[in-house]
């Protein structure tokens, strides 16, 4: 089994944010690319790499955001409140 390196500030950073969204890195696929590009910025020796990586690993981070973000009203919470009209019209 290979040893980790302690987490650098992209990925501890990274991994807050993931954390915020409540995106999962063991069980989605791009929090764990996410977390990987993350390490790769950390770990970086040239500028140019570190920019491309990290301009990839914006664009996860809003894709992770946006699936994060839930629609106020559903489907369900729609037909509730159409019910809930119906039965006070009733009387």
């Amino acid at each position: 089994m290979t040893e980790r390196s302690p987490q650098g500030p992209v990925e501890r950073a990274t991994r807050a944010e993931l954390r915020k969204l409540g995106a999962s890195v063991q069980s989605e696929s791009l929090p764990a690319t996410a977390v990987a590009l993350a390490r790769q910025i950390d770990s970086a020796k040239g500028g140019m790499s570190a920019a491309a990586v990290a301009a990839q690993l914006r664009l996860i981070v809003a894709d992770v955001a946006r699936s994060a973000v839930r629609p106020e009203k559903d489907a369900i919470d729609e037909l509730n409140a159409r019910r809930a009209v119906k039965r006070t019209a009733a009387g």
